[in-house]
């Protein structure tokens, strides 16, 4: 800093923190909805929840964040339940839907049961990847086996990592956000692990912040056998939520698991 400078010309620059499971949704809640907004996308995977719960049916939907497709299953008369380890997300989603209905527990579903059941047990946006290890995926899975009711639905919304997996060098992507900051996004790839690190970096009026994101990727066929070991087996895999055939081309999947007989 030269001699004339000043602390309130040099963006601030949070501290560096220690990763957690919280870390991603405390860091990125008040610019998540930029970075995936609301649209015909998320109203799709509402109808499609809806419509496995039934009417007046409950569903648990795990990293709810800020409520950008629960508010849609909640909408349409389901009495929803959305779990989060970040207390930043659920506050913004109780701000942004404050009558939506939706009850709401701070936890973590990878490790963490709410001790109920429900007709639908969903997880979207590649969120089921947020378990950085096979065994941790596995629990989680276990997990939702064991908060389905035996006639219910198990649904997991995720990228087909395949693009991913081939990655070798860093991929940078820049995103101009409607508020005016800009996020640049670095990506990192350890196909052994199946572990893709991205840095987060939002550049703003006076704020300089990045945040990290590790998730562990899994292939569709890894999944499924996952869901048998847990007790479930697929009954269904789509392209999206509106119900597009899933291909060799398809870039993700929304796959429904049902309890094993």
């Amino acid at each position: 800093m030269s001699p004339t400078s000043t602390a309130t010309e040099t963006p601030h620059q949070a501290p560096v923190q220690q990763f957690g499971e919280n870390t991603y949704g405390d860091g990125l809640a008040r610019v998540y909805d930029f970075m995936y907004p609301v649209g015909p996308d998320a109203q799709a995977a509402g109808v499609y929840i809806a419509r496995l719960a039934g009417d007046g049916g409950t569903a648990l939907e795990l990293g709810v964040g800020t409520g950008r497709v629960g508010a849609f299953v909640a909408a349409a008369g389901v009495r929803l339940t959305g779990v989060d380890a970040s207390q930043a997300m659920l506050d913004a989603l109780h701000e942004r839907h404050p009558d939506s209905g939706i009850e709401t527990r701070l936890l973590d579903f990878t490790s963490q049961s709410t001790g109920e059941k429900y007709d639908v047990v969903y997880v979207p946006l590649s969120t089921f990847y947020v378990g950085r290890t096979q065994q941790t995926q596995l629990e989680t899975m276990r997990l939702m086996r064991e908060q389905v009711k035996d006639d219910g639905d198990v649904v997991i919304e995720a990228f087909e990592p395949r693009d991913y997996h081939a990655l070798d060098d860093l991929k940078t992507d820049t995103h101009p956000f409607p508020d005016g900051s800009l996020m640049i996004d670095t990506t990192a790839v350890e196909r052994s692990l199946q572990l893709i690190v991205v840095s987060h970096t939002t550049i703003g009026e006076g704020r300089f912040e990045t945040v990290k994101e590790i998730v562990r990727y899994a292939f569709p066929a890894e999944l499924d056998l996952m869901a048998e070991l847990a007790g479930l087996e697929l009954v269904e895999r789509t392209e999206d939520w509106s119900g597009t055939p899933y291909t060799g081309a398809s870039t993700r999947h929304v796959s429904r698991y049902r309890v094993k007989d």
